[in-house]
C-alpha cells in the first residue's frame, strides 16, 4: 500500500480562519452506562463556577478574534447540558458570533431544547439502548431538526444491533423533507463500541464481540449515499452502459492522501474500524488547529497531552506552540486527535 503523506479533518479542510477548542467541562452524568468508565461519569471532577465558564469564554474568543481568527466550541463532558446555567454558556458563546456544537445524550426536557437551541449551532446526539427511550429521543430531535444541525450516535450494544441498525434508518427518514439538515447530508451511524483506553495508545479492542451480520450494520456509512439521477428509457438505449458509483458528500471526512496520489475519504466512525488511526512520525498540527480543555481546566494542545499551556484560572499566560508535534504513538484512539492534520 502506498505510503501515507497528509491527513486532514474536515475542520482543517475548510477555511483556516477559525480554531475549533473542545472542552471537557466536568464528567457528572446523569447516565452510567456499563461501556463508559467511571472517570467519564462519575462525578470526580465536579462542574466549576458557571462564571468561570464565561470568563473562560471571555478570554479565549477574545485573543483569537484578535488574530483574525474565529472560535468555534465543542462541548463535551460528561453530559453537558445539565451543568447549572447552561443556557448563559451557550449564549455567552454566540456573543461573539463564533459556534458551539454540544454533544449530549438529549436527555433534558423537550420545552428545555425548545429554548437551547436558540443559542446553538450544532449537536451531537447519542442514543445509549440500555438507558433510553427510543420516544422522548425522536422527540428532541423532531423539537431541533429544522433549526441546528443534527448528527447521531446510536451506541452499538451487542446482541441489538440488527435491531438498532433499522431503527437508524427510521430516525434517518425523520429527516426527509428537512432543509436544515438534508437527508442525504445528515450524519446517522450505529458506532462499535470499544474498550476505551485512556492515556493509552494501543490498538482498541471492541467492547463486545460482534457477529459477522453484526459487523456489517456498523460498518455501514453514517452519511446515505446519494442515488445517480435516473436516465429516461430513452437514454438508457442510445448511451454506453457504465457503472457509477452513487455520489455521496465527503465534506464531514477525513482526507487521507497517499504518496502515488489517491485519496479516501473516510467517516470518523469508521477510521478505527479500519486500522487507520497509525501516525507515528508523522507531524501533528496539535495547538495550532486545535486547543483542547480537559475537565481539570487544563488547557492543552490535544487529548494525547504533548503539550500544556495552563490552566484557565490562568489563562492570560498561555501562548500557542511555533512548531508542529512528532507524534511519538503507536495508535491514535480519540476521533477529535485523528481530525488534527498530519503531514510528513
Amino acid at each position: 500500500m502506498a505510503r501515507l503523506v497528509s491527513v486532514k479533518g474536515p475542520h482543517a479542510r475548510g477555511p483556516q480562519d477559525h480554531i475549533r477548542i473542545q472542552w471537557n467541562m466536568g464528567n457528572s452524568c446523569n447516565y452510567s452506562c456499563q461501556y463508559c468508565p467511571p472517570i467519564l461519569h462519575d462525578g470526580s471532577k465536579p462542574w466549576l463556577n458557571t462564571q468561570l465558564y464565561i470568563d473562560t469564554i471571555d478570554k479565549i474568543s477574545t485573543h483569537y478574534n484578535a488574530l483574525q481568527q474565529r472560535t468555534d466550541y465543542e462541548l463535551i463532558g460528561g453530559e453537558v447540558t445539565v451543568i447549572p446555567g447552561f443556557e448563559d454558556i451557550i449564549r455567552k458563546i454566540s456573543e461573539y458570533n463564533a459556534t458551539s456544537t454540544v454533544f449530549t445524550n438529549a436527555s433534558r426536557t423537550v420545552e428545555w431544547w425548545s429554548k437551547a437551541r436558540e443559542y446553538m449551532n450544532s449537536v451531537v446526539l447519542t442514543y445509549h439502548p440500555l438507558t433510553q427511550q427510543k420516544e422522548h429521543f425522536e422527540a428532541v430531535i423532531n423539537e431541533i431538526k429544522d433549526h441546528i444541525h443534527v448528527s447521531v450516535n446510536i451506541a452499538g450494544v451487542g446482541g441489538q444491533i440488527e435491531e438498532l441498525g433499522e431503527w437508524a434508518e427510521h430516525i434517518r427518514d425523520m429527516f426527509k423533507d428537512c432543509d436544515r439538515n438534508p437527508y442525504y447530508n445528515v450524519n446517522i451511524c450505529v458506532k462499535t463500541m470499544y474498550k476505551k483506553l485512556l492515556g493509552r495508545h494501543s490498538k482498541q479492542e471492541t467492547y463486545w464481540e460482534y457477529s459477522d451480520s453484526e459487523l456489517e450494520v456498523l460498518r455501514r456509512p453514517g452519511i446515505k449515499p446519494r442515488p445517480m439521477p435516473q436516465k429516461s428509457a430513452e437514454e438508457q438505449q442510445t448511451m454506453p452502459q457504465e457503472k457509477v458509483d452513487p455520489v455521496i458528500d465527503t465534506s464531514s471526512m477525513t482526507e487521507f492522501l497517499y504518496e502515488d496520489g489517491t485519496a479516501k475519504y473516510v467517516q470518523s466512525h469508521q477510521i478505527i474500524n479500519e486500522g487507520l488511526n497509525a501516525f507515528k512520525g508523522m507531524l501533528c498540527h496539535l495547538g495550532h488547529e486545535t486547543l483542547n480543555i480537559d475537565a481539570n481546566g487544563d488547557i492543552i494542545s490535544s487529548w494525547c497531552n504533548a503539550v500544556h499551556f495552563g490552566n484557565i484560572s490562568d489563562i492570560d499566560n498561555w501562548a500557542l506552540p511555533e512548531s508542529y508535534t512528532e507524534c511519538p504513538f503507536d495508535y491514535c484512539n480519540n476521533i477529535s486527535d485523528i481530525a488534527i492534520s498530519k503531514t510528513r
